[in-house]
């Protein structure tokens, strides 16, 4: 079989992030952007050795969710490719909130992966989720952080469920309409969501924004984007650089560093490095508000007397010994909890994985 073009560099972006001979996951919906990831992912399974298995998440929002499901079963078996469907069964009742759905999804999919020995996921995310994701983000006010756009490989955002289980989005490159294009000249179909159409929804909002817009400024934004994203590269690998300086700082499984250490690094890494250790010390699952963040910094870079008995943030004790290590571990409860005899040691891994660096040769092919 010829190969197209674009099967081609797809084939190159799996490559990159996907190991031969391992397994991968693939999230697919029905919709243009999953069957294109699903039917692009079987390619490259056939290259390069790859277990491949995909997944259907049902929130059980939509009526035709299970229609849905159905179809991309069909598909599946008729490539060959083994595929599940999960179904979210919610305890509680009433409407459900974009944030709540986005985090069952995730959940209910590293469940599945753990479950089934699957080494990490693929998601469906293109170019044009990049360019909405950005606009979303510039109209919030993030900063070139968040502007920077979604990542080639990161780790699961929930916790403990999606532990060091990495993501993957090896359609970060192609477009949209590209993608519907392969897909056609295959003769393959996919499902259209309704909810594609919902203005309600922010996203969608800005997709129609950027139908109006010139594919010049298109380009200039995904430039942009680009640059935040190199530095983003940049940043991440300064910050690991350091997390690998961390020692024993305790018998209770604290960790830190001499505080000689964060001239080693950019000021901006040394922030990231920070919030990936109180988040993987308190054992929470989203970042510390950045205000509580910045005045931590603030303190620690003053050298504030009250670090010697130590703060919190986000579940975590922050303290300077004598000698200036800097030294990071789990705080503890606010209030007593029946059953529990001991705090949790804090999982050090985890902030490593939070700075994962991104492979930008995704982007490239």
């Amino acid at each position: 079989m010829v190969l197209s073009p674009l099967a081609q560099r797809a084939i190159e972006a799996f490559g990159f992030l996907v190991p031969a001979g391992s397994s991968l996951g693939v999230a697919v919906s029905g919709g243009s952007d999953s069957m294109a990831l699903l039917t692009l992912a079987a390619g490259y399974s056939d290259a390069a050795g790859v277990l491949l298995k995909a997944v259907t998440i049902d929130h059980g929002l939509r009526p035709e969710a299970k229609d849905e499901a159905r179809f991309v079963g069909n598909v599946c078996g008729a490539i060959g490719v083994a595929h599940d469907v999960v179904a979210w069964e919610r305890s509680a009742q009433g409407r459900v909130g974009q944030d709540e759905a986005r985090r069952a999804r995730h959940a209910m999919l590293a469940g599945w992966a753990m479950r089934h020995g699957v080494e990490r996921i693929a998601l469906g995310h293109t170019r044009d989720d990049r360019l909405e994701t950005f606009l979303m983000r510039a109209r919030q006010g993030s900063g070139w952080h968040g502007l920077a756009g979604p990542m080639p490989n990161s780790v699961s955002p929930v916790w403990p469920d999606g532990r060091l289980m990495p993501l993957i989005r090896p359609l970060l490159a192609f477009g949209r309409d590209e993608l519907r294009t392969e897909l056609t000249s295959r003769g393959a179909t996919w499902v259209e969501d309704p909810s594609n159409d919902a203005t309600r929804f922010e996203r969608v909002r800005m997709r129609k924004l950027l139908a109006r817009m010139s594919p010049s400024a298109r380009r200039q934004i995904l430039n942009v984007m680009e640059g935040l994203m190199r530095l983003r590269a940049a940043v991440t690998k300064d910050a690991l650089a350091l997390f690998g300086l961390l020692q024993p700082a305790g018998p209770a499984g604290d960790m830190g560093l001499s505080l000689e250490a964060r001239h080693m690094a950019g000021a901006e890494a040394w922030v990231r490095f920070v919030e990936a250790v109180v988040m993987a010390a308190g054992g929470g699952e989203r970042a510390p508000r950045r205000d509580g963040l910045d005045r931590l910094l603030g303190r620690i870079a003053a050298g504030d007397p009250q670090l010697a008995r130590g703060v919190t943030l986000a579940g975590a004790r922050i303290w300077i010994r004598k000698d200036g290590f800097l030294c990071f571990g789990r705080a503890p409860p606010r209030r007593t909890v029946r059953g529990l005899d001991r705090i949790g040691a804090p999982d050090w891994v985890r902030a490593g994985t939070l700075l994962t660096v991104p492979d930008l040769r995704v982007l490239a092919v």
